[in-house]
């Protein structure tokens, strides 16, 4: 979700609260309880979508990173070898083509560090027989052969993974659009039906309606999960926000965990893991426009 977008769905959910605290006088109308159905679907719809972008991508993205830096660090390894051996027997044109410390692989393009490091395989294929005291062997051939593999197959599920992402994006974006024309067409309409009998409110539902300028940051949330005693990152601990919607993840191998976006506000945070304390904090407040910082040790 775009700053705009997530400007328009705390308005969204200002309007939720508020017809939702006041529905003694909301459900006396059939019409505008239908609308506010509607708008409830819409509103969930679209923090479904904007979780699963965020998560579609992020954890794919990781692995691709991980996979490409393990591929950039064994060929850099083996051409490291191959230009100490060019260097001995002053082989110039062996030494150029093996001249890729880590930094330089690390910078290439996705549809260049391919072929540079299956040319570093394949010089390094073709010296086998004089590179064994340069630390090349048949085993350092398969472990770059190996991470070739393991970056060549994870490159296509990657883009896969942005190209729905990209549906999801564009989903939000027509479900933005309806719940504009659900308010404009049908709630901002329906409202006035209550202005005789409740004006106070008639009022609050139209200041509530004002879409704040968007912040530059997107509101979000991002923690880590760690054992009090040794400071050791704890994985796959839940963590659930519970406020006017209940939205849960899990932390990450390094104990890392976001919500984004998310909806500034009173909430209650909790985070359970196995063989831990459960942990609750019943004020945890999301301030608008802000990275949320959680740092979090659980006792045994």
């Amino acid at each position: 979700m775009n700053a705009r977008q997530e400007s328009k769905l705390n308005m969204y959910q200002g309007v939720q609260l508020l017809c939702k605290n006041n529905s003694t006088i909301t459900n006396t109308n059939i019409a505008f309880t239908e609308a506010l159905n509607v708008l409830d679907l819409n509103i969930t719809e679209i923090q479904s979508y904007a979780t699963l972008a965020i998560k579609h991508t992020k954890g794919i993205s990781t692995d691709k990173n991980l996979v490409k830096a393990n591929l950039c660090l064994v060929a850099s390894k083996v051409a490291g070898f191959i230009f100490a051996y060019a260097s001995t027997v002053n082989n110039t044109v062996l030494m150029e083509e093996a001249n890729y410390p880590l930094n330089t692989l690390k910078k290439l393009r996705e549809d260049v560090i391919v072929p540079t490091v299956n040319n570093i395989y394949q010089v390094a294929h073709a010296n086998l027989n004089v590179l064994a005291n340069y630390g090349i062997n048949q085993a350092s051939l398969d472990e770059l052969s190996h991470a070739i593999a393991d970056y060549n197959k994870i490159v296509p599920i990657t883009k896969t993974k942005s190209s729905e992402r990209a549906n999801f994006t564009d989903n939000i974006a027509k479900l933005i659009e309806e719940t504009d024309t659900l308010l404009k067409n049908r709630l901002d309409k329906l409202i006035l039906l209550f202005e005789a009998t409740h004006p106070d409110f008639v009022n609050t539902y139209k200041k509530v309606r004002h879409v704040d300028a968007p912040n530059k940051t997107i509101t979000q949330i991002k923690g880590k999960v760690s054992n009090k005693v040794d400071g050791k990152a704890i994985e796959g601990a839940i963590i659930t926000l519970s406020g006017t919607t209940s939205t849960t993840t899990k932390s990450d191998k390094e104990g890392n965990f976001m919500f984004k976006p998310a909806s500034y506000g009173d909430y209650q945070l909790s985070i359970k893991a196995t063989g831990f304390k459960d942990y609750i904090d019943n004020a945890f407040v999301v301030k608008k426009g802000n990275v949320n910082r959680v740092l979090v040790g659980l006792e045994g």
